[in-house]
């Protein structure tokens, strides 16, 4: 099946008949208000028949409820969280790809499919659960050398063995060495 760039805000990879597989959302939120809520039923009606049994302003007026004083990139993991517990009423799962970036890859899969493929060993591949945790640090690593900005544990638990050989995506920098330990000033945000 032959893929195509979307050439809309809302980006992922999608078929001749539209049909989106993967949604990339950025770390700070939607582009457009129910980027996720439409990308998430779609999904479930392609895969189940079914649509997803809550509506698409729910989830905002529970993001709403549920914080005191949100911040500039709380609403995508606790939309993707909502959204994983619905689908699991309908037989599926929400997966995440990580590309070692602050970009959310969303793919959703039957709960079989999402086993296997969090269960894969690769060195390109990594795919992880929708799972935020509060007391898990954010990494914010500043290259020296290019001024890149990257992110680790956006979307995971990491620990110091992940951590370890990551360097910057746009110039080599060494980050961790080999051991884990930090090679340049890392920022952790909890």
């Amino acid at each position: 099946m032959p893929f195509r760039k979307l050439d809309s805000p809302f980006y992922g990879l999608a078929d001749s008949n539209s049909k989106k597989y993967v949604l990339v959302v950025d770390w700070n939120g939607e582009d457009e208000e129910n980027d996720l809520f439409n990308f998430f039923n779609q999904r479930s009606v392609s895969l189940t028949g079914k649509q997803l049994n809550v509506s698409s302003s729910e989830i905002y007026e529970q993001f709403d409820k549920s914080t005191n004083r949100s911040q500039r990139g709380d609403f995508v993991p606790f939309a993707l969280e909502y959204f994983d517990k619905h689908l699991e009423s309908l037989g599926l799962k929400a997966v995440l790809l990580d590309m070692g970036n602050d970009s959310y890859y969303v793919l959703v899969a039957s709960k079989a499919d999402s086993n296997i493929l969090t269960k894969l060993k690769s060195t390109f591949w990594r795919f992880k659960r929708v799972s935020f945790q509060s007391n898990s640090p954010l990494y914010v690593a500043n290259c020296p050398k290019c001024g890149n900005i990257q992110f680790f544990g956006l979307d995971t638990d990491i620990d110091k063995k992940e951590l370890a050989g990551k360097s910057c995506n746009d110039c080599g920098t060494l980050f961790w060495d080999d051991n884990g330990n930090e090679m340049v000033k890392i920022e952790k945000y909890y």
